[in-house]
């Protein structure tokens, strides 16, 4: 069709469209959600002029079935969290409307700069997993990407693009390196992930405190100890400088995390190496059978992973902190892992899972300020949520297995015979 040559005016405009009303969305101008939903409907429309309706509908419908269970559970969650508040004496409507409001709205740049770390821990977790992986240690990892984004921030005296693209590349680079050793006694000994990537990581924390006395350690408010900060020029880009009304605080950390969760989504189905990821981690087996060298992608997938949650570190250091505080219980490396469940470790889905926790947190924040109502509930929402999302693997395994004894008595029945 003559339309197929007007392809790249219409992927430049929704693209465009796209990064104008996540950048103003993300600075608080809720009129961006107008400029990203032009670019949904520009995308479509060009998909609906160049194929038809059929084809449309073959790409949108998967996209809601795959939508439906999270929204599920998320909204049993909602619905039981309200039946515990009415039971125990406060107001639901009351307080999911302050939780709401203070998570969408109010606290906006909080959920932001919450959810920031927790897209990459979530896409490290996401993309262990599907090698058939458990980098429960991403914590250690993050740790790892602080502790040099720190040093080198103090450190380098550079022209601030090439200082900062350096500081990412070696602080993910050396969280890569942190599971050199996880990684290889996983595929020479068989030794599991769970088991020496969570001993790193408590490995790491601790170090963390070394570090910190080492690189400052000067007494700062709540915290025992702080490293010295870092250089202004080692900052990150905020919102602030594009949009005077945005927060102060936020800055592009977020738009790195969304390209980060869309080369992974590329490296995952469009490439060799993630088919083979994916391949490894339906079945091991199989996919030797097929080839495809099992130990190699491991090894290899556990050191990427690693390198994800670096920049986590990196991150939270170059733009927001621009220090580090000793005994820090980040928790980003833990959250993570919720994150990637509830996104059924989609790398793009790992995007609004992280959002959600960070509004639930936020929202939280401000729920208990203005209602007084316990952030305990909170968590119980969130652990509810995910009981429920991860109850969907339970029951698919478990029917997986059924059918599998089912279909192997059929057959030895009907040999039988």
């Amino acid at each position: 069709m003559q339309i197929t040559k007007l392809k790249p005016v219409f992927y430049v405009l929704a693209v465009i469209s796209g990064i104008v009303g996540i950048v103003m969305y993300f600075s608080s101008i809720f009129s961006g959600f107008f400029f990203i939903l032009l670019a949904l409907i520009i995308y479509y429309l060009y998909r609906l002029l160049a194929t038809d309706l059929k084809t449309v509908k073959s790409d949108i419908i998967p996209l809601l079935k795959n939508l439906l269970i999270p929204l599920i559970g998320m909204s049993s969650a909602i619905i039981i969290g309200a039946i515990i508040m009415a039971l125990t004496g406060y107001d639901p409507i009351k307080a999911y409307k302050a939780l709401f409001y203070g998570g969408f709205v109010k606290n906006w740049s909080i959920s932001i700069l919450n959810a920031t770390p927790l897209v990459f821990t979530g896409l490290s977790i996401a993309f262990a997993f599907k090698a058939g992986l458990f980098n429960i240690g991403a914590e250690g990892q993050y740790y790892i990407g602080a502790m040099v984004a720190t040093f080198l921030g103090i450190t380098f005296n550079l022209p601030p693009v090439l200082s900062l693209f350096l500081i990412f590349i070696i602080g993910g680079l050396l969280a890569a390196a942190y599971n050199f050793i996880p990684a290889l006694l996983k595929v020479k000994t068989g030794a599991h992930e769970v088991i020496t990537t969570m001993m790193f990581a408590h490995i790491a924390k601790y170090l963390s405190s070394i570090f910190v006395r080492g690189m400052g350690g000067d007494s700062a408010g709540l915290h025992p100890y702080v490293t010295d900060p870092i250089l202004d020029t080692n900052w990150l880009m905020r919102f602030k400088s594009i949009f005077p009304s945005a927060n102060y605080r936020v800055h592009i950390g977020i738009l790195i995390g969304i390209g980060m969760a869309l080369l992974v989504n590329y490296i995952l189905y469009k490439t060799t190496f993630g088919y083979e990821i994916r391949a490894i981690g339906q079945n091991k087996d199989a996919a030797r059978g097929q080839g495809i060298s099992v130990g190699k992608n491991i090894f290899i997938a556990l050191l990427f992973a690693g390198f994800l949650a670096g920049f986590a570190g990196v991150t939270q250091v170059v733009g927001l902190d621009h220090k580090m505080y000793e005994n820090l219980n980040a928790g980003y490396g833990w959250n993570g892992i919720s994150v990637a469940l509830l996104a059924a470790n989609h790398p793009i889905g790992v995007i609004f899972t992280a959002l959600l926790w960070g509004v639930l947190d936020a929202g939280g924040q401000y729920m208990t300020r203005t209602t007084q109502i316990p952030n305990s509930i909170v968590e119980i929402i969130k652990g509810i949520m995910l009981f429920l999302i991860v109850a969907r693997y339970i029951y698919s395994w478990l029917g997986n297995r059924i059918k599998r004894k089912l279909g192997t008595r059929i057959k030895k029945s009907g040999g039988a015979k």
